[in-house]
């Protein structure tokens, strides 16, 4: 069974062109650097690859230009890291589902590593415990993960991305691209720590799925914890301005925080609230990477 797989693959095709598809797959296809010597065979050029790879007296007997295609001396490992708890049983600041938004998310990155040859593996779960699966590069492997993520859902306990990330850095050696869905959880210093220690060694890139903005929310519109639905916070408190102003100013500086952390890190980062803007962030995000911190 490949539904959600299949939902993702239909969605790409729709709002993407043929020319956003060879875009993004030249971006994915640059994230990582290095090649073997072993020549195989002539493909067309993909916007992304490097020029000194077109082979030029090729290209000057057809109309588009052809690069070399090397044989890779191993596959490529994707991680997708993503918070699966209760936190993603929510809507975005868009009133878009939060776990719905983070597996169209994992499963458009895992379809390009998939067509690229590479293999891809998910580590979530939430603040109690970390979940890791095999290393598979086919479609059925990437729905049984989107399938995980999906699961998750009714989980009673918060998330916590520094564990997962925690986990790789612990249990992972081989390099990897590690792509981190995670909502706006604040960052501190003990996550600065783990996210430089992975910056180290792998690359990274972060997809912040954007929360509800409560503040906007009417009084009669209360937010609850999604773990006790029937316990939201009192009107007095809804309907104080200065609750409000304080609560808002406290939220964007948490998430000025994580973007200049982030961009200190050298760690491409975009935020998404809606599943129109999926493809599009996707395609911003890996350019963001191939260009390098600036």
């Amino acid at each position: 069974m490949t539904a959600l797989l299949n939902r993702i693959k239909a969605r790409m095709t729709i709002h993407a062109h043929r020319r956003t598809r060879r875009l993004l797959d030249g971006d994915y296809s640059s994230v990582f650097h290095g090649q073997s010597l072993d020549f195989d065979d002539l493909r067309d050029y993909i916007p992304g690859d490097e020029i000194r790879d077109i082979d030029w007296k090729a290209t000057a007997r057809h109309s588009e230009p052809l690069v070399k295609r090397y044989v890779a001396h191993r596959r490529h490992i994707l991680a997708l890291v993503v918070d699966s708890s209760r936190n993603f049983d929510a809507v975005t600041s868009a009133g878009a589902d939060k776990r719905q938004l983070a597996i169209l998310l994992a499963g458009m990155t895992g379809y390009l590593a998939v067509r690229h040859g590479d293999d891809v593996m998910l580590v979530h779960g939430d603040a109690s415990r970390t979940i890791a699966s095999r290393r598979k590069g086919s479609e059925a492997h990437l729905e049984s993960l989107l399938q995980q993520i999906l699961a998750e859902q009714g989980s009673q306990v918060e998330g916590s991305i520094n564990e997962q990330l925690q986990w790789i850095a612990a249990h992972v050696n081989q390099r990897m691209l590690i792509v981190v869905i995670s909502d706006q959880a604040p960052l501190g210093p003990v996550e600065e720590a783990t996210i430089r220690r992975l910056r180290a060694q792998h690359e990274v890139l972060w997809i912040t799925i954007t929360d509800a903005d409560l503040a906007g929310l009417s009084a009669a519109s209360a937010p609850f914890d999604v773990s006790r639905p029937g316990i939201g916070l009192p009107t007095s408190v809804m309907t104080n301005p200065r609750v409000r102003a304080e609560y808002q100013a406290a939220e964007a500086g948490r998430r000025q925080f994580r973007i200049d952390l982030l961009a200190k890190l050298g760690i491409a980062h975009t935020e998404v609230s809606h599943p129109d803007q999926a493809l599009g962030s996707l395609h911003t995000l890996l350019l963001r990477h191939r260009r390098g911190p600036r």
